[in-house]
């Protein structure tokens, strides 16, 4: 019995030795803190566009018959880019016509009698009142005389609106339409690119709209010409935000833009904003940075033994948002190491290695 025994204690002990709790050493991603040399450049996103881009459309409403332009084609200024019904216009136009012929009868009538009549009352063959009457339908027949032809001119304009014709030459970019589809005046049937000066439009955020300048020289590339860059120049700066995407709109004129450049390509424009910043300043990442009630803050990571280290939560001034992060005003000092990636699994006092 106490051979059992024995074996039993012995066999509780080796277990417990197995289960001793072995201590997890968490890795996290960090950085050294850095000076930053005074200056950086910025990448924002863009869209190549034309110079000139116009979105022709009918002046009046109606059934598409004909559709002659077709994207990609190349078309000459005065060619006709598309067509509508013109039945109900035609017709139109047709009742304004009669409707000058019947005026026109009318004042050549009324015009012989004014001029009988006064012939008559400068004889003294006739009443006064005749001849202001006389006088009277002559004048209301040359004002009805000259609303008709003004309201045939005016039919006749709709008429000739049933037929788009290209206002300048250029490249056909999108046809928006097809035969027998009913469309409303102003919609647009096609967009035409024209010009030779070809641009990129460039949304930019407010924090660094101030360092945006007219004529301010820009790097351009595009992703679907990945082994040439363009240089580039602001040629215009929105005043006011974009309502759709709360950016401010700029444009970038492309300095020697080739064929292999086409409207509608993504592009990527890089700003250098070295006159902005003048002094060298410590910069974070801004993953590192995290915010609670008492403000901005960091993981500081301090070293230990056995390279492993003790984070230390630590309160930050952070300033302006740069190309490399945010600039440093207090709490942290150069070749200091932060964390940089999750934060919220980290806490203060917490041993863990570097990544």
């Amino acid at each position: 019995m106490k051979k059992v025994i024995y074996v039993f204690l012995f066999l509780a002990a080796c277990s417990s030795e197995k289960e001793a709790p072995v201590e997890v050493i968490k890795p996290v991603k960090y950085q050294k803190i850095a000076l930053s040399g005074g200056s950086y450049g910025r990448t924002f996103s863009g869209t190549a566009k034309a110079g000139v881009e116009t979105q022709l459309s009918f002046r009046v409403a109606g059934i598409i018959n004909s559709v002659h332009a077709k994207v990609g084609q190349k078309v000459q200024k005065g060619m006709l880019i598309s067509s509508m019904d013109p039945s109900d216009y035609q017709l139109s136009y047709e009742e304004a016509d009669a409707a000058v012929k019947n005026a026109d009868a009318q004042e050549k009538q009324t015009k012989s009698n004014y001029e009988r009549v006064s012939i008559l009352y400068e004889n003294q063959n006739t009443s006064l009142a005749e001849y202001e009457a006389a006088k009277a339908q002559f004048e209301s027949a040359k004002a009805n005389e000259k609303a008709a032809k003004q309201r045939r001119k005016q039919a006749k304009a709709q008429l000739s609106y049933t037929r788009l014709y290209a206002p300048v030459s250029g490249i056909v970019n999108y046809v928006y339409v097809e035969e027998n589809e009913n469309v409303a005046t102003g919609n647009t049937i096609v967009t035409l690119s024209s010009g030779d000066n070809l641009e990129v439009l460039v949304g930019i955020p407010e924090s660094f709209i101030v360092n945006i300048t007219q004529d301010q020289k820009v790097a351009i590339s595009f992703s679907s010409l990945p082994d040439t860059k363009f240089a580039g120049t602001v040629s215009e700066i929105s005043y006011a935000l974009s309502a759709e995407t709360a950016i401010y709109p700029v444009t970038i004129k492309i300095n020697s833009a080739t064929a292999a450049i086409r409207p509608g390509m993504a592009a990527d424009v890089t700003f250098d904003f070295s006159e902005t910043q003048s002094e060298a300043t410590l910069i974070v990442a801004p993953s590192a940075v995290g915010e609670d009630q008492n403000g901005n803050f960091v993981y500081v990571l301090q070293p230990e033994a056995n390279d492993t280290f003790i984070v230390r939560k630590t309160a930050v001034g952070i300033g302006s948002l740069t190309g490399d992060g945010f600039e440093v005003a207090t709490g942290l000092q150069e070749n200091d190491l932060v964390a940089t990636a999750g934060l919220q699994s980290l806490l203060d006092g917490m041993k863990v290695r570097l990544f």
